[in-house]
């Protein structure tokens, strides 16, 4: 006869509900059968026997006791080897010790003995997951999904089984259920255009996301996502396309005229591709840091200084108008403002720069080169020279400029010990050091120490023979003290060969061929000067006297 069970025990029993030694199923009750009241069943000694052992053994497990649990369920198994239970929190067990394939013998017993139980299957598949045996997991999760069709997340588990297998397609399958039960999702597209590009079917890949945008017109993204598609495989007529449904959509968007820009650059319509940067640019909702990177990005170095320089400048203009931190774009403006001839916006731009970082003698060189061509920045140009020959006293440029001032002051001792300084740390590269000997031999000359003028521009013709200034003063200067005129006329006549059409080169020679008694040849070149520079005293009266003769 049965033996009925007590209250505790019955109990008891009731917790084990999930491992279901004593009940058909360990899913929960559907909606329907919440309230209503369980058939009573009931249970043997062997049953009731089999729980407590399983309870005993869990009771050990949640106190941290693994190993001694691990062995309650070893008896529990081996008194009651039909206890699916056990077997399942042996396979718990195992598995947290790594032991796949024993984790994996024990589950597979569990869900031989109740094959509907969804826990056992799914500790089954944790250990075929352990053992990397993909086509093992895909056939467990096939039977788990075929039992609870309405679980969602098995579907998702199933198709990543099936990318662990590699079969792709049959993943991308898997996922196609899911959709014929939620409708279009852009998760699962995603997904699915993710498996067919790693499959090398991108036709397909292709084909989900346009049901994508197909689903969901009003996101433009996924029309960006095809046209960037689109591009990448050269199909350049499908993927305008996609552009201009993007436009049409949200004209105001400065990132679609971006796109376009980038579209029309890449089939060889420059014009069409600055028009497009210039309305993204002229869009407020574009940031000015945005724009910046952009240009860098956009045009090569060739492009933005060269080929396409008119609608560069233009953009870049646009994008400084609005930069909040101008100073860290400041000496890339001030470089393009320099290549316009906008010396005094150049020097502005390189203030900034400095005033944010003055370590840096390449800032200091470009605001000196702007001042230098500022008309009225004399005194400017002076003081910045001064202040950057003491924090950089190795580099000529400042101590050239400063020469120059003391040259305008008539101050030749001065010039001349700024060009000493940078003799004596030399020139990098020969940077300045034509210029810095034409001024020397300049200098020389007006403090009346000639011959070292005649010393130095010696050397400078020596060193670069077509210096043609250097060539048409130091004739000049022989002319003006009545010296070495067949030397004087032979350079002179170098330069009117030269550079026939210079006014000053004309006169010098036609001056000379007069002091040589060579009147009727110097009075052509004498006119020609004075044709050309009509407005120059020294000339008319050059050819004044040589015409009274």
């Amino acid at each position: 006869m049965k033996k009925k069970r007590t209250i505790i025990t019955a109990l008891a029993a009731a917790m084990l509900a999930l491992w279901g030694c004593g009940s058909p199923k360990g899913a929960a009750p559907g909606a329907a059968q919440r309230f209503e009241r369980p058939p009573i069943k009931e249970v043997t000694e062997s049953e009731l026997d089999a729980d407590g052992m399983v309870i005993d053994a869990v009771a050990l497990a949640e106190s941290g006791r693994a190993d001694e649990a691990l062995a309650a369920y070893r008896r529990a198994t081996e008194k009651h080897p039909d206890c699916a239970a056990a077997w399942y929190g042996m396979s718990q067990l195992l598995a947290q010790r790594g032991w796949a394939d024993s984790a994996e013998a024990c589950a597979r017993r569990a869900t031989t003995l109740k094959g509907d139980n969804v826990w056992y299957a799914l500790a089954l598949a944790q250990a075929q997951e352990m053992k990397g045996d993909n086509r093992g997991l895909t056939q467990t999760f096939e039977r788990i999904v075929a039992q609870n069709p309405e679980v969602l997340e098995y579907y998702y588990a199933l198709s990543n089984a099936y990318i662990g297998a590699d079969n792709l397609p049959k993943a991308v399958e898997v996922l196609n259920r899911v959709e014929r039960r939620i409708g279009v999702t852009e998760a699962i597209s995603m997904q699915k255009a993710r498996l067919w590009t790693a499959a090398d079917k991108p036709e397909k890949a292709l084909k989900e996301t346009e049901a994508l945008a197909k689903a969901f017109p009003q996101e433009k993204r996924y029309n960006a996502i095809l046209a960037t598609t689109y591009m990448q495989q050269k199909r350049y007529a499908k993927a305008k396309e996609y552009y201009d449904r993007i436009l049409a959509a949200d004209p105001d968007d400065p990132y679609i005229h971006i796109q376009m820009a980038e579209y029309f650059k890449t089939v060889g319509k420059g014009a069409e591709a600055d028009s497009e940067m210039v309305r993204a640019f002229d869009n407020p909702a574009l940031d000015s840091k945005t724009k910046l990177q952009l240009l860098g990005s956009f045009y090569t170095n060739e492009e933005f200084f060269g080929t396409h320089k008119a609608t560069t400048f233009r953009l870049l203009d646009k994008a400084m108008a609005g930069c909040a931190d101008s100073a860290e774009y400041a000496p890339f403006y001030g470089q393009v403002l320099l290549q316009q001839g906008r010396y005094e916006e150049a020097a502005h731009q390189m203030e900034t720069a400095l005033r944010r970082d003055s370590s840096s003698y390449d800032l200091w060189e470009l605001l000196l080169v702007s001042l230098h061509s500022t008309p009225g920045a004399e005194a400017k140009t002076e003081a910045c020279a001064r202040r950057a020959a003491n924090l950089f006293p190795l580099h000529t440029l400042p101590h050239f400029l400063l020469a120059l001032a003391d040259l305008g002051r008539e101050d030749y001792n001065g010039a001349l010990a700024h060009i000493a300084d940078i003799e004596r740390w030399g020139f990098t590269k020969g940077y300045l050091e034509e210029d810095t000997y034409s001024l020397k031999a300049e200098c020389l000359y007006r403090a009346g120490r000639l011959n070292e003028a005649w010393a130095t521009f010696d050397r400078l013709i020596a060193r670069f023979p077509d210096n043609m200034s250097a060539l048409n003063n130091y004739a000049y200067y022989l002319a003006e003290q009545g010296v070495d005129l067949e030397k004087a006329e032979r350079m002179s006549r170098r330069t009117v060969e030269a550079e026939s059409e210079n006014p000053n080169n004309l006169d010098t020679y036609g001056w000379i061929l007069h002091l040589l008694g060579r009147d009727k040849e110097a009075l052509p070149y004498l006119k020609k000067a004075v044709r050309l520079d009509p407005t120059s005293e020294t000339l008319r009266n050059h050819l004044e006297k040589v015409a009274a003769q």
